[in-house]
């Protein structure tokens, strides 16, 4: 085969995969949940701004930073509790690059249900716990928001993200809550709002999807990257 019909059939190839493909702007986003607290291990449902890492938390944020250090990212992206930006420190020392910090990325709002699990609340507010329980999706906390708020609430803040033309086509590295976590796999994947609770997002883990105008596709979810973690 001489070095014209080669050059040609690679042009061909080439012609053929843009045809199947057309060129698209792709957005990846690392969605990076924050590390571990103790209200994480005591199973109590929060959204405090101030809840700190525990040492096995700040054991985790070192290994998602030298995890992160694989991956060419152009953006890093924290919401503003506490917890979110402490997992995001090591990670912007590995990487070289600054945080920006973004309003809207909040977790879920449990209203007067903060620092308590849903045992006391059973057992202590039961008339209340069962209400919620005939619709865990549509029904709030006592001075919350639903989890369908929480949604779309989140799915609005995407939106904005994904618009921006800063953040257009780049790669994202974004630490933020499970339940942000969650509501942006399952759009990406099509899920239905009922499914909410069927997804886990440990601490200290990532998923990745990348987004275009007319896509959306995960690549993997709540992969915890190998270190030396402190046992809970």
């Amino acid at each position: 085969m001489t070095r014209s019909n080669k050059i040609s059939m690679t042009k061909d190839q080439t012609q053929k995969k843009e045809e199947l493909h057309p060129p698209e702007t792709v957005t990846t986003l690392y969605l990076i949940r924050h590390g571990h607290t103790q209200a994480t291990q005591d199973g109590l449902l929060y959204c405090d701004r101030s809840t700190p890492l525990t040492d096995k938390g700040f054991q985790q944020a070192k290994n998602l930073a030298l995890h992160m250090s694989q991956y060419k990212i152009d953006h890093l992206v924290t919401g503003t509790a506490l917890r979110a930006i402490s997992t995001a420190e090591p990670i912007a020392q590995e990487l070289g690059m600054k945080m920006q910090t973004l309003e809207g990325l909040d977790e879920w709002q449990v209203g007067q249900w903060e620092g308590r699990t849903y045992l006391d609340i059973k057992k202590n507010e039961p008339e209340i716990y069962k209400a919620w329980c005939a619709d865990p999706i549509s029904n709030a906390p006592p001075g919350g928001e639903s989890v369908a708020q929480m949604m779309q609430r989140i799915k609005d803040r995407l939106a904005l993200l994904l618009a921006d033309n800063t953040f257009a086509g780049c790669k994202i590295a974004l630490v933020t809550h499970s339940g942000i976590i969650r509501t942006i796999l399952m759009q990406a994947l099509n899920m239905q709002t009922a499914d909410f609770w069927r997804l886990s997002i440990p601490t200290g883990s990532i998923s990745r999807v990348d987004f275009s105008a007319n896509f959306a596709s995960v690549h993997f979810i709540s992969l915890v990257p190998e270190g030396r973690l402190l046992k809970s």
